[in-house]
């Protein structure tokens, strides 16, 4: 880390980088719970540490459940470990009629990382809330047998957690950054699982998103942790050498869990788009011609596809070659030896879809998708606050939480950085805002990407004559169709004017797709 940041500053001196590594984190875990505008001091050193600490961090945000393919939907940004990949478990939320990303007493979720190995996970970010008045929970985050962070469950509203309550009903996710206790590295071939447990205490805690702040084993180790555009290959597509491909038909994708292993079949993984692949268990094969103008398909793991007869698959054996050709109905995958058949889809009523090599033609052809580009991070252009301008009594309330809208809907980073003007008349912390004296501040939400910011302007006094009053932030509302309202912190619509409506986005909906485990899945070769 230290010489990654030397060749890119190399006027400053080793000690202050090996500060600033030890400081990062530190201060990132105290920004969450004090505003930046608290004094001279914290903001000189929010600028120093912001301008030359420049440590990896991935989040991931769980989206929803897609029961189809029995997985959890998750949408990440940041930069990941190379190779690896995230599975969020939670029984609770994974059964119908629950709340996706509930946990309540007595159950727990797990974000599951695998191919961390070598990393230093020095701290981790969760955006949650809990019930009106209740939810309590506790977080392990282990490496294998090293214990990395512990915490038995406490109340949310208790100081190790948020220090009050926050209901789920208004809307607003607030968040907590914990620092681990230590600094092992990741062993190889331990998955890394950060589980929060609630405890036996009536209630419940939502999880929104998880953002992992760690150090690579070497400044080349990470990736983009955004998903792959895959093209569908036709008639009038060409085959190249090196080509990336995966095998598609009906919204599944050949994938590796245990098909090979028990039946010799590649299993069918239900697959929520083509273009946004990041799902680890579907086989990415690249294509190699051979000099007799066949081709070999060899997986992500080294594995070279092969049959040993019809109806049997197997890995680095048998007659591994292929004939291939595009067609607009699917792709012929023919072994060259004509007695073992083609790679065909079979969704057998009562049983899981696969692909197979048949020797009849009655079953559909698997369609060829080439990887084609990595997706961009898309960057928010607005961001809206429920108010621009809003009167409040501290005598009636010593609270006010602002709900933020981020345009377009699609934006990956949705990550907001919050400060006040005047930390003395309030301070904000992930859009609650506490109210400690009378006076005017401005309330500042900014856009993690730097794509958009808004402000909200509070006139704090201590009369029971004073008038609560929302006044649109002209135009930006209008122009956006955003519909919102704000809320105080038990989950009941603060006084507002009747021209402002809550917010009813849809969520996105997932493509049908057959089922797959959404357990932590290791490939046949243990990687």
């Amino acid at each position: 880390m230290c010489e990654k940041l030397s060749s890119k500053y190399p006027y400053i001196g080793s000690a202050a980088l090996h500060f600033v590594i030890t400081c990062k984190y530190a201060l990132r875990c105290a920004l969450s719970r004090v505003s930046p505008a608290r004094g001279p001091v914290l903001c000189a050193l929010c600028l120093f540490v912001g301008a030359f600490a420049k440590g990896e961090s991935v989040t991931y945000r769980i989206v929803e459940y897609n029961a189809d393919a029995a997985s959890f939907v998750l949408a990440p940004s940041g930069e990941q470990p190379k190779g690896s990949y995230a599975v969020f478990e939670n029984e609770y939320g994974a059964t119908a009629g629950n709340r996706y990303n509930q946990i309540p007493r007595g159950r727990q979720a797990t974000l599951w990382l695998e191919g961390w190995q070598g990393c230093t996970i020095e701290g981790i970010t969760l955006s949650m809330c809990s019930n009106k008045t209740s939810g309590t929970v506790g977080l392990n985050v282990s490496a294998g047998d090293l214990t990395l962070f512990a915490m038995p469950p406490a109340d949310f509203a208790d100081e190790a957690w948020f220090g009050r309550w926050v209901s789920k009903d208004i809307g607003v996710y607030v968040d907590i950054a914990k620092a681990m206790t230590s600094a092992a590295v990741v062993p190889a071939d331990a998955p890394v699982a950060i589980t929060l447990k609630a405890g036996t205490k009536e209630g419940s805690v939502y999880i929104n998103a998880l953002t992992i702040d760690y150090t690579p084993p070497a400044a080349d180790a990470t990736e983009s942790a955004l998903g792959w555009v895959y093209e569908k290959m036709e008639a009038k597509s060409t085959l190249a050498d090196g080509d990336v491909v995966m095998l598609y038909r009906s919204g599944d994708a050949a994938g590796n869990i245990d098909g090979m292993e028990t039946s010799h079949y590649l299993d069918a993984i239900g697959l929520n788009s083509t273009s946004d692949v990041q799902e680890p268990d579907v086989l990415l094969f690249t294509a190699h011609s051979t000099s007799d103008r066949h081709w070999t398909l060899t997986d992500q793991y080294g594995r070279r596809l092969g049959a040993a007869r019809a109806q049997h698959l197997v890995w680095n054996e048998g007659v591994d070659t292929w004939d291939i050709s595009l067609g607009y109905n699917g792709a012929t995958i023919a072994s060259t030896n004509t007695k073992y058949g083609t790679l065909r889809y079979n969704a057998p009523a009562g049983s899981y879809a696969r692909f197979w090599n048949y020797t009849s033609n009655t079953l559909p052809l698997p369609y060829l998708y080439r990887r084609s580009c990595q997706r961009e991070p898309v960057v928010s252009h607005t961001l809206v606050l429920p108010s621009y301008e809003r009167t409040v009594n501290l005598s009636e309330q010593d609270t006010v939480a602002l709900r933020p809208s981020l345009l377009p809907a699609t934006t990956t980073d949705r990550r907001i950085r919050w400060q006040t003007s005047d930390e003395s008349i309030a301070g904000v912390q992930s859009g609650i805002v506490s109210l400690r004296a009378v006076g005017d501040v401005t309330v500042t939400a900014i856009s993690a990407d730097g794509g958009s910011m808004a402000t909200c302007l509070l006139h704090v006094q201590d009369s029971a004559e004073a008038i609560s009053f929302i006044k649109d932030r002209e135009g930006d509302a209008s122009r956006n169709n955003v519909r919102s309202v704000s809320y105080d912190l038990s989950g009941r619509p603060a006084p507002s004017s009747a021209g402002i409506r809550i917010s009813n986005h849809a969520k996105r909906m997932i493509p049908n797709s057959s089922s797959s485990s959404s357990a932590l899945r290791r490939p046949a070769n243990g990687r």
